[in-house]
């Protein structure tokens, strides 16, 4: 086939192609990357959420593909947790002074929710206290326990909605798992999402405050 038949529908790979472009004249479609010099983690961790979001609106909107876009929806926003969670933990730590030990840093180096959020909780109440806020509140944390729980228990290393099947050969989801409605989903996780926003934040502001704090002190 040749290079004038790029735009057919039957076009294959050229060996001139170029992938990763920002030359073209379509250039409202172009994504900007690196816009602040350091590795846009901002932007993965709202992409992730966002693609999910997406994709939700238009199993709703058109009620098909439901069954092939099960996978990234839910991977996108496990993802996403996960990226809050590391993200919000190495904030934390540094408001309350906290030492990054053998076990956190391991943890962060994971895909492991549950092990991620069990090393947030018990900073919970020291971050509370440098903060002059009163204690966590029970009930909030016993909801995100159980919805971390939930996609730990269904997908506790990353991989159930990355790959069919484990390096043992074995299907990575359970059998008995037929369905999962994808708008219900897509509001619960829209839960955890905002409160997890919201807990990035304050721990944000906090720890800009301690940093002003301390170059004025030199």
């Amino acid at each position: 086939m040749s290079s004038t038949d790029a735009n057919s529908a039957f076009a294959v790979p050229q060996k001139n192609d170029r992938l990763f472009r920002g030359d073209l004249r379509d250039w409202m479609n172009n994504a900007c990357l690196n816009v602040m010099g350091n590795g846009d983690p901002y932007a993965y961790k709202a992409g992730y959420r966002r693609g999910a979001e997406i994709l939700i609106e238009y199993v709703c909107e058109h009620g098909r593909d439901q069954d092939v876009l099960v996978y990234p929806i839910i991977f996108l926003y496990r993802h996403h947790v996960e990226l809050m969670l590391k993200r919000i933990i190495k904030r934390v730590l540094y408001v309350i002074d906290g030492r990054l030990n053998k076990k956190l840093r391991k943890h962060l180096e994971k895909h492991r929710l549950d092990l991620l959020w069990e090393d947030l909780s018990e900073m919970l109440p020291a971050f509370c206290e440098a903060a002059g806020w009163d204690e966590s509140d029970a009930v909030q944390v016993e909801g995100i326990d159980n919805y971390i729980r939930q996609l730990s228990e269904l997908d506790a290393d990353s991989f159930s909605f990355r790959y069919s099947h484990s390096k043992k050969g074995k299907p990575s989801l359970p059998r008995n798992l037929k369905n999962i409605n994808l708008r219900n989903f897509g509001e619960l996780m829209g839960r955890l999402a905002g409160y997890l926003y919201g807990m990035d934040e304050a721990v944000t502001l906090l720890a800009e405050s301690k940093a002003e704090m301390e170059a004025e002190m030199g």
